[in-house]
């Protein structure tokens, strides 16, 4: 079982690219994502992040809704399908997995066990988030990849 534990997310502002079809798009549109930062000239104000609204067990592969999000602390202006969008402040159960992303999902199993068991409950009215701590690119084996996933906490 994972360590879960739960955190207070701050707001913050990022970029977002946003898309719909299977999450196995998120490293591609990453991607697409830090290009369009690296050409306007807009550093990166912390790990980016995936957003992801729909439970894939329960909603067609093509029709789920996800975003890819950058902090980033300047000014700056969304441009083509990249946009300037605020996250609020939530609280959330959270636990990081480190291995290849296909592993991921059974994270979540892990943390939506352990709110049940403890008393928490899951705000649907918010993605989840999938931190990626340590990217592949930035490690040469997919064992190396550091993912936090975070899922909002209703009454928080």
């Amino acid at each position: 079982m994972a360590e879960v534990q739960v955190k207070d997310v701050k707001a913050m502002t990022v970029m977002s690219l946003p898309f719909t079809g299977s999450y196995e798009q998120t490293q591609d549109k990453l991607d697409e994502l830090m290009s369009w930062l690296l050409r306007v000239g807009h550093p990166a104000a912390g790990a980016p992040m995936g957003l992801y609204y729909d439970d894939p067990a329960k909603v067609a592969t093509d029709d789920l809704r996800a975003e890819i999000c950058v902090p980033i602390e300047e000014s700056c202006e969304g441009a083509e399908e990249v946009r300037r969008k605020d996250l609020p402040a939530v609280q959330v159960a959270c636990a990081t997995h480190q291995g290849p992303y296909h592993e991921v999902p059974k994270l979540y199993e892990e943390i939506f066990e352990w709110m049940s068991e403890n008393g928490y409950k899951y705000d649907g009215t918010m993605p989840t988030r999938e931190v990626f701590r340590k990217l592949l690119g930035e490690v040469k084996d997919p064992a190396e990849i550091v993912t936090e996933v975070q899922v909002p906490l209703l009454g928080a």
